[in-house]
């Protein structure tokens, strides 16, 4: 099983058979959208779990690609559960909490970054962020662009297939011991599509994350964040976080970023 193949099978279809699936035929905010603005360049899919509907919006089925057949379906499923096993025991490493009983909460994204149309200009695949979970887990092809941001603000390109970047919530429960990891795309190639599958490591969406307080500044310009890191800590519900940032759009925490 290649995840990376999967994604280029998707990719590859028509746009109409995409439309299909697309995200805003879906009430549980998992599907298919395409972002080309200054901040992304790319389009994308969501995926979760699929099990007994939870009392969350955010626990419901999936939208799939009926055209690329039941196997398709079959292998991303299997990927994404493999990858979410993975998760859990790298979390045990870093000593954060594990699900055990509990489910926790998945989410996958198969990217495709779209080649650069002006050279001269090139736009940002996806611009500084830390990602909302404990941690992620990320493949990627080797047509390169991921960038990490060091904590001096020295940046470094990322070219292994497999890396992991650590999140907010991380930050949060370990008072700062774990830093998020900034970190932002661009595809820097006018030929070639770049293809990339973040899976998102979180705890289970009526999780409360309790810390120590710890604030950070931006002393190397902004970096998209759901949480201002400069405040003083406060308790996070994951659900109602989770909830917010994707189905009211609340991603970035300055509202000037949301406009």
């Amino acid at each position: 099983m290649n995840p990376l193949a999967l994604a280029r099978e998707f990719f590859a279809l028509p746009d109409a058979d995409k439309d299909r699936v697309h995200i805003r035929r879906s009430l549980h905010l998992r599907g298919y959208s395409v972002m080309k603005n200054e901040r992304d360049w790319r389009e994308q899919i969501h995926f979760g779990l699929e099990g007994s509907p939870g009392a969350s919006l955010l626990e419901r089925p999936n939208l799939w690609p009926g055209v690329l057949g039941a196997a398709w379906r079959e292998q991303t499923l299997s990927f994404l559960d493999e990858a979410g096993r993975h998760g859990q025991q790298l979390l045990a490493s870093l000593g954060l909490p594990v699900s055990g009983a509990d489910e926790p909460y998945l989410l996958m994204k198969m990217i495709c970054y779209h080649p650069q149309p002006e050279p001269d200009r090139p736009r940002p695949g996806v611009a500084a962020h830390c990602d909302w979970s404990w941690i992620t887990l990320l493949y990627q092809d080797d047509t390169g662009g991921l960038e990490q941001q060091e904590a001096d603000g020295t940046r470094r390109e990322v070219s292994a297939p497999i890396s992991v970047t650590i999140g907010e919530l991380a930050e949060i429960y370990t008072g700062g011991r774990l830093r998020a990891t900034p970190h932002g795309v661009v595809n820097r190639s006018i030929t070639r599509q770049r293809i990339s599958i973040p899976v998102f490591i979180c705890p289970p969406l009526d999780a409360v994350m309790r810390g120590t307080r710890h604030c950070f500044s931006e002393a190397h310009g902004h970096v998209h964040r759901v949480r201002n890191p400069a405040e003083p800590y406060a308790a996070v519900s994951f659900g109602e976080s989770e909830w917010r940032r994707k189905g009211l759009g609340q991603w970035c925490w300055r509202s000037s970023c949301l406009g």
